[in-house]
C-alpha cells in the first residue's frame, strides 16, 4: 500500500461541513483543516482512501494537494 498524500477536498455543502469532516475521518481520510467558508476540507490519506472518497455523496471533487514555494520576494525568478 501506498503511503499517505496530501488531498483537497472539495465538498456540495448541501449538509454541514463539521458532519462530512467526520465522516471522511471515519473513511480513513486524515483531517488537517477545514475551510468552512469555501467548502473545501485538506488533509491525508492514502490514495486507495482519496478514491474511496470520490464516491461520498458530499464530496464533488478529491485532488492532490502540492506544496507550492514562489520563493522570496525580491528573487529574479520565482
Amino acid at each position: 500500500m501506498a503511503g499517505r498524500q496530501k488531498y483537497i477536498v472539495t465538498t456540495s455543502s448541501a449538509r454541514p461541513l463539521a458532519t462530512v469532516a467526520d465522516e471522511l475521518r471515519r473513511s480513513g481520510f486524515n483531517v488537517a483543516q477545514v475551510l468552512d467558508a469555501i467548502g473545501i476540507i485538506m488533509g491525508t490519506c492514502t490514495p486507495a482512501v482519496a478514491e474511496r472518497l470520490r464516491a461520498h455523496p458530499d464530496v464533488i471533487d478529491v485532488s492532490p494537494d502540492a506544496d507550492v514555494d514562489i520563493g522570496p520576494p525580491d528573487a529574479p525568478v520565482s
